[in-house]
């Protein structure tokens, strides 16, 4: 039982540290960059034809994603960070789907490291984080890990 709870501990540390790293990094990335994500939103043939949705758009994610980066790395508020970047990366994966398998045409990709992915491979990564996420929500409601355990080891 010790045993589970803290490697469950682990598992959830280590799945919230590659949370607030992508979060962190992909939204101070849109917010340096943004013209580039204003102008990849505005042209995207999933959404409306609405400058002003875009605009709304290209600072409303990136600001979203530091503020979950954020509760996600203060382990006090780490259960809402997860449920709120889970429900970001569906989100996220919807747009991305629309993106893979309706749309005429594929837009310039995210920025940062995703741009080195391809469309699919981009639907394939975030699948991938919503799985992990739900892995850490559900060993998070589990129970914390035992103090002493996690700092004798």
């Amino acid at each position: 039982m010790k045993w589970r709870r803290r490697h469950n501990g682990i598992t959830v540390e280590i799945i919230s540290i590659l949370y607030v790293v992508v979060f962190a990094f992909t939204g101070l990335t849109k917010l340096m960059e943004g013209d580039r994500f204003f102008n990849n939103l505005n042209n995207s043939p999933i959404l409306p034809d609405m400058v002003w949705l875009s605009y709304i758009i290209s600072w409303v994610v990136p600001t979203l994603e530091i503020v979950i980066a954020l509760l996600i790395a203060i382990p006090r508020t780490r259960l809402k960070g997860l449920y709120s970047a889970l429900g970001l990366m569906i989100a996220f994966t919807i747009y991305v789907v629309g993106i893979v398998f309706i749309s005429p045409y594929a837009p310039c990709s995210c920025g940062g490291i995703i741009t080195l992915l391809s469309w699919p491979q981009h639907l394939i990564f975030n699948v991938g984080l919503i799985i992990l996420a739900l892995v850490a929500i559900r060993f998070l409601k589990k129970g914390p890990p035992l103090a002493k355990e996690f700092i004798q080891t």
